[in-house]
């Protein structure tokens, strides 16, 4: 069953991702984020739950090679995630780190093009783990080939060197010890017309308590005597512990020929983990 439910995923996200990346990116690209396929996109260990799955799907056309490891970062107020640089690390109350209890196997992969492969993670958590979240980041580089990095240069005899990026995806690994809890509030709302129909919310999200919220943020547009219209969403909003805040740029959409104007934008965060809807806040600004 769980085989089955694996490829169902994988083959609707290569579908879906797949007809995406076709018509945005260039032909000339050579490595792209979207030749790597990573379900889930985050893993959070909490309860009982001591074991889990990750799959990797090789999108392109080419033989790849990543290399895996665990990276330690923090978020920005502005939703950035930002490596933190080895000689930083310290740990302590205000940075818990989830790598030191949690191991995965295997550490590099080689994937035929469309191939899958499984990455399985185990928890280890030490009896005398203090309460909290730990967190640190599963990080998937792009090892590039050795054709790739040096060619021959076709103006002299040697050969020439090309600079290769690397590449890679990384994903939150959350570990929760002991009653966690955590409250939520959206402030400082703010419309800005940027022209040509289109409006920009801005919000501040406001988290307190012991763990990190992670949910939508939509915005529903209601003006007198016309039903309620959802004009934008953002999916996958996390506040990550320590922050107590994260501020928001949402773009908001109308149908053609209609205006944001009169009435009311109800703004909501809300996640869905453990497969229901949860209300984290909500909060409503007038629309002049």
């Amino acid at each position: 069953m769980k085989i089955l439910r694996y490829a169902i995923i994988i083959a609707a996200l290569m579908f879906t991702a797949g007809r995406q990346a076709r018509a945005e990116e260039p032909a000339s690209q050579g490595y792209s984020l979207q030749d790597l396929l990573v379900t889930p996109t985050r893993v959070v260990f909490e309860k009982d739950m001591r074991s889990t799955e990750l799959a990797l799907v090789n999108r392109s056309d080419k033989v790849r090679s990543y290399a895996i490891s665990f990276v330690q970062s923090r978020m920005t107020e502005t939703g950035d995630i930002k490596e933190i640089p080895k000689e930083e690390i310290q740990p302590s109350i205000e940075n818990r780190f989830a790598d030191t209890f949690v191991r995965f196997t295997p550490r590099r992969v080689v994937l035929e093009p469309r191939q899958v492969q499984m990455v399985r993670m185990l928890l280890h958590k030490p009896s005398d783990l203090a309460d909290g979240e730990y967190r640190s980041h599963l990080s998937f580089r792009l090892i590039p080939s050795a054709d790739e990095a040096a060619k021959p240069d076709s103006t002299s005899s040697g050969i020439r060197i090309k600079l290769i990026p690397i590449y890679g995806v990384t994903i939150p690994v959350i570990v929760r010890q002991g009653s966690l809890t955590a409250t939520a509030r959206l402030n400082t709302l703010h419309l800005e017309n940027k022209g040509e129909g289109r409006t920009l919310l801005s919000l501040t999200i406001e988290r307190e308590g012991s763990r990190s919220t992670y949910g939508d943020i939509e915005a529903v547009w209601k003006s007198p005597g016309s039903k309620a219209l959802t004009v934008g969403m953002i999916k996958g909003i996390a506040v990550y512990t320590p922050n107590t805040k994260r501020t928001v740029l949402l773009l908001l959409t109308l149908p053609k020929g209609q205006n944001l104007h009169g009435g009311q934008l109800n703004v909501r965060y809300i996640d869905h983990e453990n497969g229901a809807e949860n209300l984290l806040a909500a909060s409503e600004i007038a629309v002049p």
